[in-house]
């Protein structure tokens, strides 16, 4: 820089205008970690997107306008799209590769380096999952690198990395090393931390059922070998504080509570998903969802409303029908003594109360889903396992008894008892079974809802394409998002090589692992 007039000293305090006194440009590696935890779940907006894609593509949500439009009517939207890439790379893969390239070789930080690797396995899992090949290897590297153009890497390629950082990770736990004082999921404990890693590499050795049998049956091995969560108090959450989030960008309460209590109040449980679980007898219907009044009071009427309609899936919205289309006629019901005429809309089941406070936790991975995935490894006969009905049982006792945590009331014992004893696995449904409580079980993970559905086919999913005049995927539900158009001006030749490798791209095309 050349300063035409003044001293070295006015030179330097220009420089100090130019700087940003608010960021840091040094920041600690401890402190980016949190970041990157709380910014995948506190942006109301951007989870927005996610229940429209991919969230509208699995039949549990319905009634919002964005869910219905774009993802249950099949709606192509570039910008909706584009919300999970965006968020990912502008706003974390910078802080994912700073926090383990300054403490790689750090012996007083080898724990810190490895909650980094997995936080990178997990971010780039979900994006690679939604859109195939991405940029990886040299994504968000443009400081230590130069390359500001990233190569799209094969989805196979970023998964075989995936399991290596894990081995990693297993490896460098080390309960005797640092103490992690900033994180947000374990607060430092890394014997959970390496729960979940393990736990983590069961959901990916998963993933490639259909693509590489043998290499899930490898990995997921593995990981079973190593120690995944043995109870609810090893699940991996993040707790918000009670704060509104503001319009736009993220906030430090829960993204999906704060989606939930946007006026109008439109999000319903889909009868598909409240017609399986009242077969089940599954208690959980009365912790997910209720009928409230729109009173400034949130008035429960569930129990009123049921007494009338005598099942909770008469209760329930059709999968691809609006908020405003198709409601029941008013009803009176009497509440504290006087009658009050309830629109239709009001009588369909919402989000339950505890899941729209803005201090919910939100739950990256449960000890429930981690019994489902070894169930249906024991079904299959992989070593190291167990009994595949104790671990379908287990499953359901957690599945109900984690709900807790978000301040739903407790199911009593019998209701509890009723649910698994006739749940128990029946032979030649297995997975069948498994598959159904693992889709009921991610009702607020859209992301695994919908990977795990795309895995087994479970349940039978169908776009309902009831306009076919606007559908845009020929009446199929989508099984990939499309990459971001800008992604062909900002890093065109390495897009274009990409969509080569995928004849006839389209989000009707399943990734790498979804033959």
């Amino acid at each position: 820089m050349i300063c035409l007039t003044g001293s070295m000293n006015s030179c330097a305090d220009f420089e100090d205008l130019n700087q940003d006194p608010d960021k840091s440009t040094d920041m600690d590696p401890a402190l980016l970690l949190p970041n990157i935890q709380m910014y995948l779940t506190n942006d109301y907006q951007e989870w927005h997107r996610h229940f429209m894609y991919p969230g509208g593509f699995v039949n549990q949500w319905c009634g919002d306008w964005g869910t219905v439009e774009y993802g249950c009517i099949g709606i192509k939207s570039d910008s909706y799209m584009a919300e999970l890439w965006l968020q990912r790379y502008t706003r974390l893969a910078k802080s994912i590769v700073d926090t383990t390239e300054r403490t790689q070789d750090d012996p007083g930080q080898v724990n810190l380096n490895a909650m980094g690797r997995v936080m990178r396995v997990y971010v780039y899992n979900q994006l690679t999952d939604m859109y195939g090949d991405i940029p990886y290897f040299e994504a968000g590297t443009g400081y230590y690198t130069g390359i500001l153009k990233p190569k799209y890497d094969l989805q196979s390629e970023i998964y075989d990395d995936f399991f290596r950082q894990l081995d990693i990770v297993y490896e460098q736990l080390d309960p005797n090393a640092d103490i992690v004082q900033y994180d947000h999921y374990y607060n430092g404990d890394v014997n959970k931390w390496k729960k979940f890693t393990n736990s983590l590499r069961l959901r990916l050795a998963m993933r490639l059922i259909k693509v590489d049998p043998e290499r899930a049956r490898k990995e997921a091995e593995t990981a079973i070998r190593n120690g995944v969560m043995e109870s609810n108090a090893d699940l991996c959450m993040i707790k918000y504080e009670n704060l509104a989030n503001p319009s736009s960008g993220p906030g430090r309460g829960n993204a999906l509570s704060n989606r939930f209590r946007q006026e109008p109040r439109n999000f319903r449980l889909s009868k598909k998903l409240i017609t399986y679980m009242e077969d089940t007898s599954d208690p959980r219907i009365r912790l997910y969802s209720g009928c409230y009044l729109d009173d400034g009071q949130n008035t429960d009427i569930t129990d009123l409303v049921y007494a009338l309609k005598r099942s909770y899936s008469e209760m329930a919205r059709e999968t691809d029908h609006f908020d405003w289309e198709k409601n029941p006629e008013p009803i009176l019901l009497t509440i504290d003594g006087k009658e009050v005429e309830v629109d239709g809309k009001y009588q369909l089941l919402q989000p339950a109360a505890w899941l729209m406070e803005y201090d919910a936790p939100y739950i990256n991975m449960s000890y429930a889903e981690v019994e489902l995935l070894l169930a249906e490894a024991a079904v299959r006969g992989w070593s190291g396992v167990g009994n595949a009905a104790a671990h379908f049982e287990n499953a359901l006792r957690a599945s109900v008894e984690h709900m807790s945590l978000y301040g739903a009331p407790a199911v009593s014992a019998e209701a509890l008892e009723r649910f698994v004893t006739s749940n128990a696995l029946k032979s030649g449904s297995e997975l069948e079974q498994i598959n159904m409580q693992i889709w009921v079980g991610h009702l607020l993970n859209p992301f695994e809802a919908y990977a795990n559905w795309r895995r087994t086919n479970i349940p039978e999913i169908t776009m309902e394409n009831p306009d076919k005049e606007r559908n845009q995927s020929g009446g199929k539900t989508p099984r990939r998002l499309l990459y971001p158009i800008e992604e062909q001006i900002k890093n065109g030749d390495n897009y274009r090589e990409a969509i080569a490798r995928v004849p006839g791209y389209d989000w009707t095309i399943g990734v790498w692992w979804d033959k």
